[in-house]
């Protein structure tokens, strides 16, 4: 299995990438960002307008907002899954992160989260690998 992880030579990569998404504030506030504008208050607005109609999706997306607050951080939930993937799983994660920063090199990695837009890219493009990871 070594030879078809190239020797696990994607491993300096992807423990920069995750050095990255643990001590990099702008990722982290672009991710909180994210989830909370895709997340808070959408799933009580939701379950609210099925349960209430107009009224009960204002109702259920207040709700849904004060829940969504109060949960687990996704971002720190996006990166401990991204951690306990296997040796196999993070060689195909880093092959698809060179692919989106269009090279192979650490240094690439670092240049390309420089830029608001493409930070929102690799949390978006992370936090659906880590979905899929998942099986969710």
């Amino acid at each position: 299995m070594a030879s078809g992880l190239f020797g696990m030579a994607f491993i300096p990569y992807y423990n920069h990438l995750m050095e990255l998404l643990d001590t990099n504030e702008e990722l982290k506030k672009s991710a909180k960002g994210m989830f909370s504008q895709m997340c808070w208050s959408a799933g009580g607005a939701l379950v609210g307008g099925a349960v209430g109609g107009p009224p009960g999706a204002m109702i259920g997306g207040i709700a849904g907002s004060v829940i969504g607050y109060c949960r687990v951080d996704p971002y720190q939930s996006m990166v401990e899954t991204l951690r306990k993937l296997n040796d196999e799983d993070k060689a195909k994660l880093v092959k698809k992160i060179q692919e989106l920063v269009g090279s192979t090199g650490i240094e690439a990695l670092t240049r390309f989260i420089a830029s608001q837009a493409q930070r929102e890219i690799l949390v978006n493009f992370l936090r659906k690998a880590a979905e899929d990871f998942k099986g969710g």
